[in-house]
Formats: structure tokens, C-alpha cells, sequence
């Protein structure tokens, strides 16, 4: 699968889209982003929504990121979380670190 990320930039907060796996090839990529970023010194939303994979240099790259912002003075948020990527932030006690978006409810129609 292709890996992507993309930065949103915003008055109030950076939206960072990440897609495809996150492992030692590509977490590079994403932090790149997220530093870039943390400089801007606004609220960071990390969209995961399209993370397939994350391997131990994701979480990582996350966990540097939330020490950007917060020495930026600003806040990270993680939106669309998979119930496999919130289990193993649970698993490495990540959990009580991030911010994470609650799931959005699913409409029936």
C-alpha cells in the first residue's frame, strides 16, 4: 500500500492526514509533517483514518510530536483512531498520553 501524508494549515489548528502504513520507510515522512506543524505553534489534529499499519517507529514519531507541540505551548489531538491502533496505544500505556478523538457515531439509515 502507498504511504501519503498531508498538512492542512489553518488559522486555529494544523490538520496533519496521514494514509497507508506508518513503519521505518515512512515514519520519517510523517514526522517531517508533524514538525512542521508543531512550528506553526497552533492545535495539531493528526487524522489517522486511513492508517493501515503502525509499527513501533509510528508511535514514535507520535510520542516526539506530542513533546513538539508542548514545547511549542500548543496541544495534539489523534482523530480517527482504528479499534487495532487505540488497542496497542492502550497496550504501551500511549493511551493516557494522546488526546484521542472519540469515534463518530454511525448513521443507519
Amino acid at each position: 500500500m502507498s504511504f501519503s501524508v498531508r498538512s492542512v494549515p489553518a488559522v486555529e489548528q494544523t490538520v496533519v492526514e496521514v494514509q497507508g502504513e506508518v513503519d521505518i520507510d515512512t515514519a520519517p515522512r510523517m514526522r517531517r509533517a508533524l514538525v512542521d506543524a508543531a512550528d506553526r505553534g497552533v492545535p495539531v489534529l493528526v487524522d489517522l483514518g486511513a492508517v493501515t499499519f503502525m509499527d513501533s517507529a509510528g508511535f514514535g514519531v507520535l510520542v516526539a510530536a506530542q513533546r513538539d507541540v508542548a514545547a511549542a505551548g500548543t496541544t495534539m489531538r489523534l482523530r480517527g483512531v482504528s479499534g487495532r491502533i487505540r488497542q496497542l496505544l492502550a497496550l504501551l500505556g500511549l493511551d493516557a498520553v494522546f488526546t484521542v478523538d472519540p469515534e463518530e457515531p454511525i448513521e443507519v439509515a
